[in-house]
């Protein structure tokens, strides 16, 4: 019935294209550019990545295809116990097609030829045997062409970012009502990707509420990072404590050891000839903490003063940061610091986003929050010319204190991509394999970078390299790499994330970025992302914290500035749960408690 309604709606929809065809509507071919492309940029001549060698011959022993299913050992959970690598063997040898409906964010740089002349999609056909055909739709008209196709049941084979524009239901519907495949139904094919969610599961909760639906439904496959991490952090002067001798930034990981080294700047670093006067060594924004698992995960909280938004859970209690022992102990060394001129009088009106002198390009702060991207732009705006950021590790209460809550989110392990396989696809099987193998080590790697010679090449130290083609690009290499390799934004792949980054000053960057990660994070007090509330718990959440919050904001982040004495933080506390804090919290348990009910 819903098809059927859908398809009535959908042919007037198509009647308005049609009318309007002329002005960028409709899909490109492999060899037909979007209508909103521009001139043509050419990319260098290739070869494959690391190698000049083409795949071998395949030996004929199923067949024309090569999948991985009943080829790999799993574990007692059914998960592989290992990756699996297709290559040099392609996925089939009679160049099955496959349609793929996707996107590009900067369709004005793509060849004049189209995408079938991008030297990487011509390698990929190679080298998993399978032809793809692109229906490249401008990004701005996806979410109405997408209504149009499956209002008209034409979906194309594989479904870039479907779960975006699908709106009649969740993604079981669309299951339920024969729009999508059910990738659990055909999980035998996807060895590297189950071996991905299963192995990044022990590190993350949210992973298998996120893949999957229940226990027998995995309506959408969505796109990972190699290295998760988070792209902001707290950064320490090294040229200052190179200058007083106080050793590596890396050497502070407690709450104690920065507040000594914050001390030592301002006693030493006041009055320097590049700022001439007092200086507020740590810096905060107004709200603290923008971000979970910067500063407070060695807490066990977020200190973000704007709204009471972050729960977490402690051997399967719930409890609301803002309300806990651990938010007293944070705000008592925040009103410490304050009251020790080591954190600026000012810092309500540092906001994120908005242009203000903090100090840090004055030589005014010694211990600055920053996304990595920030840090060498930093440098370089600092009137003191020996201006050098180095990064801390998230700090703790002891330096043997295992990290519990807050990272997870700051690392999310996934891209912003996805996928979905047409329930009418003919080879549901191939499809399946076809997205595994930009999840295995030599198609992730292939598909993150593309061939050697476009976008990257080796440097004399056989070390990778963007290429001056690629460094110099009109579009940046940020993007070009979204046409010449795969993107995380619109495809489902296993994406190297910091590879933009790789030119000789940029290494640096992939550093801190590694520097900041924290490898065996699991994350024990994470709120799980997969919860769900009923309408009842919703609409009762949300008048409660139309008050709750007020009240919040108001007295919180009061106490860094003593304008409330941490002698009032009880009846502080007691004022949560008098406007509401203890149902929203029973809300959540309840929540909580249904999730963990679920058999995945």
């Amino acid at each position: 019935m819903k098809k059927t309604i859908a398809l009535v709606l959908a042919l007037m929809l198509v009647l308005a294209l049609f009318a309007g065809c002329n002005n960028g509507g409709g899909t490109a071919t492999p060899s037909e550019a979007p209508a909103t492309q521009a001139p043509a940029t050419k990319a260098p001549a290739t070869q494959a990545p690391g190698s000049n060698e083409t795949p071998a011959p395949v030996e004929e022993d199923e067949g024309p295809y090569h999948l991985a299913a009943g080829k790999y050992e799993k574990d007692a959970n059914g998960f592989p116990v290992e990756k699996y690598e297709y290559y040099p063997t392609p996925l089939c040898d009679n160049d099955y097609i496959l349609t793929d409906w996707t996107t590009c964010y900067t369709p004005q740089y793509i060849p004049e030829g189209g995408w079938a002349e991008i030297p990487t999609w011509q390698k990929y056909r190679e080298y998993t045997g399978v032809h793809i055909e692109y229906d490249l739709v401008d990004s701005a008209n996806r979410s109405e062409n997408f209504s149009v196709l499956l209002a008209s049941d034409d979906l194309d084979d594989l479904m870039d970012s479907a779960a975006s524009f699908y709106k009649q239901g969740t993604m079981k519907n669309g299951i339920e009502d024969g729009y999508f495949a059910n990738f659990y139904d055909y999980i035998d094919y996807l060895p590297n990707y189950m071996w991905e969610i299963n192995n990044r599961a022990q590190f993350n909760k949210n992973v298998m509420g996120k893949v999957f639906y229940d226990k027998t439904t995995i309506p959408v496959l969505y796109g990972l990072v190699c290295n998760p991490c988070s792209a902001m952090g707290y950064f320490l002067r090294q040229d200052w404590l190179d200058e007083l001798g106080l050793g590596q930034a890396g050497d502070y990981k407690t709450y104690d050891d920065l507040h000594k080294v914050v001390t030592a700047f301002k006693v030493n670093e006041s009055n320097n000839p590049y700022n001439q006067g007092e200086i507020f060594p740590f810096f905060i924004m107004s709200v603290v903490e923008t971000y979970q698992g910067i500063f407070f995960s060695g807490m066990d909280i977020t200190v973000y003063t704007a709204s009471m938004m972050y729960p977490r859970v402690i051997d399967g209690k719930v409890e609301f940061c803002g309300s806990t022992e651990d938010d007293r102990e944070a705000m008592t060394l925040l009103s410490t610091w304050y009251a020790e001129g080591l954190i600026s009088p000012n810092f309500h009106s540092f906001e994120s986003g908005s242009d203000y002198d903090a100090g840090q390009h004055t030589d005014g702060v010694g211990c600055n929050l920053m996304t990595v991207s920030q840090v060498v732009q930093s440098e370089r705006q600092c009137n003191n010319p020996n201006a050098h950021w180095e990064p801390i590790t998230r700090t703790k209460r002891t330096e043997d204190q295992v990290i519990k809550y807050g990272y997870a989110k700051a690392a999310d392990d996934f891209s912003y991509a996805s996928c979905c396989v047409s329930a009418k696809c003919n080879n549901i099987p191939l499809a399946c394999s076809w997205i595994d193998w930009g999840f295995s080590d030599f198609g992730s790697d292939f598909t993150s970078w593309g061939p050697e010679g476009i976008c990257w090449e080796y440097n004399d130290q056989g070390e990778r390299r963007l290429t001056d083609w690629c460094v110099n690009h009109e579009a940046t290499a940020s993007w070009i790499m979204c046409i010449y390799a795969y993107s995380g934004l619109s495809n489902c792949c296993l994406y190297y994330n910091y590879r933009s980054n790789y030119t000789d000053d940029g290494v640096r960057t992939v550093a801190i970025y590694e520097a900041l990660r924290l490898k065996d994070y699991k994350g024990e007090y994470d709120w799980p992302t997969a919860v769900n509330f009923d309408d009842e718990e919703r609409e009762e959440n949300t008048a409660i914290f139309a008050d709750l919050n007020t009240y919040f904001t108001e007295n919180y982040g009061a106490f860094i500035d003593g304008s409330k004495p941490m002698a009032e933080w009880d009846s502080y506390v007691q004022g949560l749960y008098d406007f509401g804090l203890s149902d929203v919290v029973e809300n959540y348990q309840a929540a909580y408690d249904r999730l963990q009910a679920r058999d995945l």
